[in-house]
């Protein structure tokens, strides 16, 4: 919701702006119509305003409506992986690794298959040429309880080495590992999980919605958990 309310405020600023100026102005509103496209999403259309296709690609059709908001975000994630610290992924048990959307040269050769979490970004060729599947979600967010499950079983019947991604590992990444966790019998609770989760890769944490998902599946289990950070980041 915060993320609808944001987004949909400033497509609304950008078309009053533009309006009020006219002229050559006018076209700030493809901006804004992409901006309140990705509010609408988020207000309860969900992935499908992106038309993330299960190849790993845009349409097009959507990816020129989005175009200004999807140029800005994959400039702020080259920012964010050029200037960040973190390694591009971590360690999960034997046979799973967690992380960020890595580019096509950063692929381990070891990958088997590439899951990848994100709606909003096309998954660079390397990625999704072998072992590619797609489980689009909404950065902050989380698919329902019945589509968790069934997502979690799916990795589960991956045989070799698989590779979980979103944008960059932490929020919608951390959701699904510790689902696997709690289902694989690896952690007992969810708290349990988090905390496994973040020894090996610190930055990931879960958001509100996030948690109170896996809440109303696993059960709330010890509340002194770390919450820092209410909305998971892409």
């Amino acid at each position: 919701m915060k993320y609808g309310s944001a987004f949909a405020i400033l497509a609304m600023l950008i078309a009053i702006y533009a309006v009020r100026e006219g002229g050559w102005f006018y076209v700030l509103l493809w901006p804004a119509l992409s901006l309140a496209l990705v509010s609408i999403a988020y207000f309860g259309a969900g992935v499908f305003i992106f038309g993330k296709q299960p190849s790993g690609r845009l349409s097009i059709g959507r990816s020129l409506l989005l175009a200004p908001f999807l140029v800005c975000l994959n400039f702020v994630w080259h920012a964010v992986r050029f200037f960040s610290r973190e390694t591009a992924f971590n360690q999960l048990t034997h046979n799973v690794f967690i992380g960020r959307r890595l580019l096509s040269h950063e692929r381990a050769s070891n990958f088997d298959h590439i899951v990848d979490l994100t709606c909003e970004f096309n998954e660079p060729p390397a990625l999704r040429e072998s072992g590619y599947i797609s489980f689009p979600t909404l950065d902050g967010h989380y698919a329902d309880q019945e589509t968790l499950r069934q997502r979690v079983a799916r990795i589960a019947e991956l045989d070799g080495t698989v590779y979980i991604h979103c944008a960059q590992g932490h929020g919608r990444t951390a959701t699904l590992a510790i689902a696997y966790l709690i289902q694989q019998g690896i952690s007992e609770t969810i708290d349990d999980a988090v905390n496994y989760v973040r020894e090996r890769r610190p930055n990931a944490h879960l958001g509100r919605t996030q948690r109170t998902m896996l809440e109303a599946i696993y059960g709330a289990g010890n509340q002194a958990v770390n919450r820092s950070g209410e909305v998971g980041r892409f």
